[in-house]
């Protein structure tokens, strides 16, 4: 399934109402499109091959590839549930070919925009709506987004498509081939305190990551634009230490677009914001913590090898939480805390 697409704007704007009305459009163009190929005027048919063996996350199930011709800036963008390879019909040239999974409306938490060049085609984390528990609203320089799905992509300069003689044999030739991996991160984060049993459930975000990134470059985007991901209840867990129960950790892991390309390791560049619920079921204790002298990569653990892109964060609170009334606490541990809580006390 072959088709080209003309873009109007340039400009990433983050903005769901337009994307609603390119759906629409792009519903259109696929309601009119032909399934079998057929020779285009002046274009040869070539073959691009692409090759996930460096992608581990999961199984594709389908793929978009879009051309951008080097010098007159025709695209021409495919949607094909073969992974293995497309036949488009490019004009004589050279083309920048880029590959991502899926296509652009299945994904939830991802947006697309500037496709129309290859220099400005870039993926970036949808924004979402506050829950009642989380306060702190967007603005232009940053806002609260969904945790991105997996997604991996490639670009490559192809060989030239050459044009055949008067009277030629054209021949599918293969122009390139195009090798995925995955550019969203995990971030792992781990919160150490004493009176462990006195924790009940757990809520936070973490502030100043990257938005989104260019699908030529080799790093997300910098700090112009910044996103806060939200770390529900649910994705958290807690574990006891084994030499003193007393002691222990929760840890959560969110996905992400990594850090700005320009992060400097300061601590006000990102905040980690923690609500957490003691075992009375009513006090809830804040934490706003800077944390972004501490986010970093680490050497992957075997498990951990391949196309993962791994940051860490590691915190011990202070001061740590109080003893439960019962000495040790209430050994309770809630996925789904309620919005509505009776005591509130900031750290």
């Amino acid at each position: 399934m072959t088709y080209e697409l003309s873009y109007k704007t340039h400009k990433c704007p983050h903005n769901p109402s337009l994307r609603a009305v390119f759906v629409a459009l792009l519903c259109v163009l696929l309601s009119s499109c032909d399934n079998s190929p057929e020779p285009v005027k002046d274009k040869l048919q070539v073959r691009i091959n692409v090759d996930w063996s460096d992608y581990s996350k999961n199984t594709p199930t389908g793929m978009t590839v879009v051309c951008h011709h080097t010098e007159s800036g025709e695209n021409t963008q495919i949607i094909d549930d073969n992974t293995s390879y497309v036949t488009p019909w490019l004009s004589p040239g050279r083309h920048y070919a880029t590959v991502f999974n899926l296509t652009e409306e299945e994904f939830d938490n991802i947006r697309f925009c500037g496709l129309e060049s290859a220099e400005t085609a870039e993926a970036y984390a949808s924004a979402q709506d506050a829950p009642k528990w989380y306060d702190a609203p967007a603005d232009g320089d940053h806002y609260i987004a969904g945790q991105p799905e997996w997604l991996a992509t490639d670009m490559i300069l192809t060989a030239p498509v050459e044009s055949i003689p008067d009277g030629g044999q054209a021949d599918e030739k293969a122009i390139g081939t195009l090798g995925p991996r995955n550019i969203v991160y995990t971030l792992h984060v781990t919160i150490h305190t004493e009176n462990i049993g006195n924790l009940r459930a757990v809520r936070g975000a973490i502030s100043g990551l990257a938005s989104g990134r260019r699908l030529a470059d080799k790093h997300p985007n910098d700090n112009d634009v910044t996103v806060t991901h939200l770390i529900g209840s649910d994705c958290w867990t807690r574990q006891r230490t084994a030499s003193n129960p007393n002691i222990g950790f929760v840890q959560a892991d969110v996905r992400c677009f990594g850090l700005p390309g320009n992060h400097l390791g300061t601590p006000e560049e990102n905040r980690l914001e923690l609500q957490v619920l003691l075992a009375d079921g009513k006090t809830v204790i804040r934490y706003n913590l800077p944390v972004g002298h501490l986010i970093g990569k680490s050497h992957p653990t075997p498990d951990r090898q391949g196309d993962n892109l791994d940051l860490y964060l590691e915190w011990r609170l202070d001061p740590p939480l109080p003893p439960g009334s019962g000495g040790g606490g209430m050994d309770v541990w809630l996925d789904d805390w309620d919005d509505h809580v009776d005591f509130d006390v900031p750290i």
